[in-house]
């Protein structure tokens, strides 16, 4: 059977294997505090990776709280999308895995996966905005924080049933996906006169696509078929109102794009990262 995100997950009699398979395979992946991850990144360190393009600081910490400048180089603007893109996910998986810790006796090896999941979301926002280092004099001052618009949703999203909570989570992954998949086809374009930032960069996105597919596949364990179904067209409205948006329209991200997410499927990925990936 091709290997797709909507088609069947394995059935409910076999869900506790599979998650403990992912379980493990987390484990096995991230060490422990990430250090086998850290270790494998070491080639990529920004003081080994130098970019030749220079950006004003003052002026990249402005537009990494909110865009306001949007007449600089596509560099830049790949730069910012870049260290932002996964912020958002982020604050949100933190947000409501706070809010269901009391439950999480209830929820066996989906509790243990859910943690780990987490923090494999914090740690993808300290590999992408760890980039910004390979360009001198560029450090980002302060963490990103979501508009209020943004965590009024996430918070919402803590008090909707687990019926409904799941397949948004689901298309949420797949959009996630669907956006640093793109970003990496655009990277090889923007800085293909930067090499070594490039090929660091593009680690970064092959890292965090891995992860994400992993995501993926564990929502998936955790709906049904309507869920699914739900999901696939839901991903285009989230990744649409990405807070990132501005930027990845920028840079060409546009309607047509996303309206493709539909179609996107585990087919579509580089042959690293679904030689890699869990995915059940």
């Amino acid at each position: 059977m091709t290997q797709s995100f909507y088609t069947a997950a394995p059935e409910a009699h076999r869900s506790e294997d599979t998650l403990g398979a992912y379980r493990r395979f987390l484990i096995q992946r991230n060490g422990p505090g990430f250090v086998t991850r850290d270790e494998n990144m070491k080639t990529f360190d920004p003081s080994l990776v130098r970019a030749d393009l220079v950006i004003d600081n003052a002026r990249f910490n402005r537009n990494y709280d909110r865009l306001r400048n949007t007449d600089i180089s596509e560099e830049e603007m790949a730069l910012l999308a870049f260290v932002k893109i996964n912020a958002a996910e982020a604050y949100g998986v933190e947000v409501v895995t706070k809010a269901a810790r009391r439950s999480r006796a209830e929820l066996g090896v989906a509790a243990d996966v859910q943690q780990i999941v987490v923090q494999e979301e914090q740690y993808h926002t300290r590999l992408l905005v760890g980039a910004a280092g390979h360009f001198e004099g560029l450090s980002i001052v302060s963490a990103w924080r979501p508009a209020l618009s943004l965590r009024l949703i996430i918070g919402a999203l803590v008090h909707i049933p687990t019926v409904i909570y799941h397949p948004v989570v689901l298309s949420a992954e797949i959009a996630g996906v669907h956006m640093f998949n793109w970003m990496l086809g655009r990277v090889k374009t923007l800085f293909r006169d930067q090499p070594a930032v490039r090929e660091s960069m593009e680690r970064r996105l092959i890292e965090v696509l891995i992860d994400e597919v992993g995501h993926v596949a564990f929502n998936r364990v955790l709906v049904g078929a309507l869920g699914r179904s739900v999901a696939r067209q839901l991903a285009k409205l989230i990744a649409w109102s990405n807070p990132t948006g501005r930027e990845m329209q920028a840079l060409g991200y546009g309607r047509s794009a996303v309206a493709s997410i539909d179609k996107f499927d585990f087919c579509h990925l580089p042959d690293e990262v679904r030689r890699r990936a869990f995915f059940a």
